[in-house]
């Protein structure tokens, strides 16, 4: 995967079960976007038009650095659209159906379908519905609305049904309900939200597929958070990931020391965010009924990401799925950090000298860092290979560390380490978020 062109990439805060409801990359409006945003430089398309009456049918075209578009257009409307790359292959073909709706169909540089959208515009704003493909044909995820005002998201494992979401088609990205499913379509957990991000109902049935995946550990329930937590069924990459970056750190142990406690004689774990001055309690009946929701292994992590679900909807009216790294580091220690995002825009590409800059601060061993993948598009998605060594779109991960060489990563999924070169490292990772614990 090479990423071609990361600053055209707007981010929010939602990510996917695994990696997140990526949001929607569409090349034709982000072009119009930064066309409407001042003080940024962007290349200027060479556009040469056809065409002396408006009535006639003419062809607009367009050239950039990587692609070549080519428009038609009757009484100045567009009515279909073929991209090809500069190496002559297609990328994607839009055109207006006989209902008056757009099909765009997107191609990889080997031929096969990325995906197939229907949209009731050119500009693919409003979605009807859009089905992404493996290479080798086999549906991955599906979105569409339904007649609620809900935005429906599928996705699939191994052509089985996996996740579904449903979210606010008029709040964008509030999360309205999750269901996750076992490999025999049986239904492992079911949730509903409140507008404000409270939960109104949960349905935790067996893991069929795994059956320890969301054991609870009684013995290991005592108040101290170890290193052998993973991240569960809810989109909660960046908490995971931001607790493993501190667990990196002397200082970050320290935090993550005070943040939760255990009564035994009560069997009460409290959770304390110092930076936010917010303390919540739980059962250890409330920790095991959220293990496998929100996360594995460890119960006092899962009872410190079951505070900051809490924290999260009282504060922010939010559910703990989706978030950024810098809102966490602000709960846990009071200080928000730094990032190269600003207002939803990458505002710095992570070159070498911002891995050098990183190498040093992990070095000086006061700071925690989390980088994240790019959302999943014909042009950012991860290999098969890719996804097998743990790297997938929409994801945050703890930085480990820096070499002169490599780079090494921890995927808050499984816990693992990933070690790839810094050439990897800059094609695969676009933003980062990083606190001096200090």
């Amino acid at each position: 995967m090479k990423i071609t062109n990361s600053k055209q990439i707007f981010l929010n805060d939602n990510s996917s079960l695994q990696n997140g409801v990526s949001p929607k990359s569409d090349e034709k409006f982000f072009d119009a976007r930064f066309d409407e945003l001042e003080g940024l430089h962007i290349e200027k398309s060479d556009t040469k038009e056809q065409h002396q009456d408006k009535n006639k049918i003419y062809t607009e075209r367009k050239e950039d650095t990587y692609t070549i578009t080519e428009t038609k257009l009757k009484d100045d409307e567009p009515f279909e659209c073929v991209v090809k790359r500069k190496n002559g292959t297609l990328k994607s073909a839009t055109k207006q159906l006989p209902d008056g709706n757009f099909e765009t169909i997107v191609y990889r540089e080997d031929g096969s379908v990325y995906s197939k959208g229907l949209y009731k515009d050119f500009y693919e704003i409003f979605l009807l519905e859009e089905k992404k493909y493996d290479r080798k044909g086999t549906l991955t995820e599906k979105t569409y609305n339904d007649e609620q005002s809900q935005i429906i998201n599928e996705r699939y494992k191994n052509g089985k049904l996996y996740v579904v979401d449903k979210t606010d088609a008029r709040r964008q990205g509030v999360l309205n309900e999750r269901t996750v499913y076992n490999s025999d379509g049986s239904v492992y957990i079911n949730t509903k939200y409140a507008p404000d991000g409270t939960i109104t109902e949960s349905i935790k049935n067996k893991r069929t597929d795994d059956p320890d995946f969301d054991e609870f550990d009684k013995k290991a329930f005592d108040g101290i958070v170890k290193n052998d937590f993973e991240q569960g069924m809810s989109g909660t990459c960046y908490f995971v990931s931001t607790v493993q970056s501190f667990l990196n750190t002397t200082k970050g142990r320290e935090i993550i020391k005070q943040s939760v406690s255990y009564d035994k004689e009560n069997d009460v774990s409290t959770v304390k965010f110092l930076g936010a001055q917010k303390e919540y309690k739980f059962s250890s009946s409330d920790i095991k009924e959220a293990m496998g929701r929100l996360s594995a292994g460890d119960p006092d992590f899962a009872a410190l990401l079951l505070g900051y679900e809490k924290y999260r909807a009282q504060s922010k009216s939010k559910v703990v799925d989706s978030g950024f790294s810098t809102e966490v580091f602000k709960a846990l220690c009071g200080k928000e950090g730094e990032s190269n995002v600003m207002f939803g825009m990458i505002v710095q590409n992570i070159d070498n000298n911002v891995l050098n800059d990183m190498s040093k601060k992990l070095h000086d061993g006061n700071y925690a860092i989390t980088v994240h993948t790019p959302p999943d598009t014909v042009d950012t998605e991860f290999s098969e290979e890719d996804k097998k060594a743990g790297l997938i779109n929409s994801h945050a991960y703890s930085l480990k560390n820096v070499t002169d060489s490599e780079v090494t990563v921890i995927n808050p999924l499984t816990q693992k380490e990933i070690t790839i070169s810094r050439e990897k490292f800059m094609e695969s990772f676009i933003t980062f978020a990083q606190v001096n614990l200090e």
